[in-house]
């Protein structure tokens, strides 16, 4: 099993990934929960797969456990459901010793998350990653929090778990859209990164199969590793980790201009990493031969996203508005090669529209 060590000023944790690994999710809760309840708060989905088993497992080693099942999809990341998930711990007389546990992937753990900062000012939370976006990226760095009506993400905190425990088993049954939704960060490492992540990727692509564990377990691994590193130099998004925006800019802007989980999100960073390749021959970056192989697996995967009708005014207004709300120009992650991206910033409308006209034409 992958041990990977991610190390913040809150605190440090690893995150372990593994397959059939429930010994070394009970060594986690008895290391960082001796005296206190266990609060496991479970995605519908995954509850109705693999919660009932998971939580008998943990009852066995004679824990307290209250449960929670929380609805599945980005549009219940938002203030009805915290408030739920408020009542909830707070009618079972949380106490600060205890541990919330978020099983599920990035919707479950950005709120539960939350709830886990903010509730008693802060209690102790771990995270049972179930997809494989969540495993790659959501569930990494202490990022936590809701959408609002006026953006994606806009209400939140850091704050860091206590481990991620990440079960490649769980991946046998996720969906294919879930699959593709994770595939879509994992090109996002890709890119950031270079060869020692777009070379896996592209060989897990040539072999044909969604689950193909000892590549996928590798680009779990890769991509969970990457964003330990940027995290543990950068754990407040100060410098260095604005770089794993790549793709989210004009992404987070087709979620919120279409509506929130008529894509899901891992899809809309394929579309707005392909539109942020496309910004870089728009504003005249010269393409090297290792960014025209990336570019061609990028667009590629746009066949896996259902087809869905996009309208560029939409997407560029949702990306003016959030320039104007920051009031500062947007910052957007471009590529000079595979693994050594920069900051672009000043760009105008035009050369945006151009952009994501590219990205939609070739959609």
């Amino acid at each position: 099993m992958a041990n990977i060590l991610v190390k913040t000023s809150q605190r440090n944790y690893r995150i372990n990934v593994g397959m059939k690994s429930m010994t070394i999710l009970k060594q986690q809760l008895s290391r960082h929960n001796k005296d206190g309840r266990i609060f496991l708060l479970f995605d519908a989905n995954f509850y109705a797969l693999h919660g009932v088993k998971l939580s008998k497992s943990i009852r066995r080693t004679k824990r307290s456990v209250a449960e929670m099942i929380v609805p599945s999809g980005e549009k219940y990341k938002r203030e009805f459901l915290l408030a739920s998930i408020y009542d909830f711990l707070l009618s079972e007389r949380i106490s600060r010793p205890d541990l919330i546990v978020a099983c599920g992937g990035g919707v479950t753990t950005d709120i539960v998350g939350y709830a886990a900062s903010t509730i008693l000012r802060g209690v102790e939370w771990g995270v049972v990653s179930t997809t494989l976006l969540g495993m790659v990226d959501a569930s990494i760095g202490g990022k936590t929090g809701m959408n609002h009506m006026r953006g994606k993400n806009l209400i939140g905190a850091f704050w860091q778990p206590n481990f991620v425990h990440s079960d490649m088993i769980y991946l046998a049954t996720l969906p294919e859209r879930e699959f593709t939704s994770g595939l879509g960060e994992v090109l996002k490492y890709a890119g950031l990164a270079g060869s020692k992540i777009s070379k896996p990727l592209d060989e897990y692509f040539s072999k044909g199969k969604t689950y193909n564990w000892k590549l996928l377990t590798k680009l779990v691994e890769l991509s969970a590793g990457y964003k330990a590193k940027i995290v543990s130099k950068d754990e407040r998004e100060a410098g260095i980790r604005i770089w794993l925006n790549y793709g989210h800019t004009v992404g987070h802007a087709i979620e919120k201009s279409f509506g929130y989980g008529k894509l899901l999100h891992g899809e809309a960073v394929i579309l707005g990493i392909v539109a942020a390749l496309e910004l870089g021959k728009v504003i005249g970056l010269r393409q090297s031969a290792s960014l025209d192989s990336y570019h061609r697996m990028a667009t590629s995967m746009l066949s896996l996203i259902p087809r869905k009708k996009l309208k560029i005014e939409a997407i560029c207004d949702a990306i003016t508005l959030d320039k104007k709300r920051s009031g500062a120009d947007l910052k957007y992650v471009l590529l000079e090669r595979p693994g050594k991206p920069f900051i672009a910033d000043k760009l105008d409308r035009g050369a945006i529209e151009q952009a994501v006209n590219q990205m939609l034409e070739l959609y």
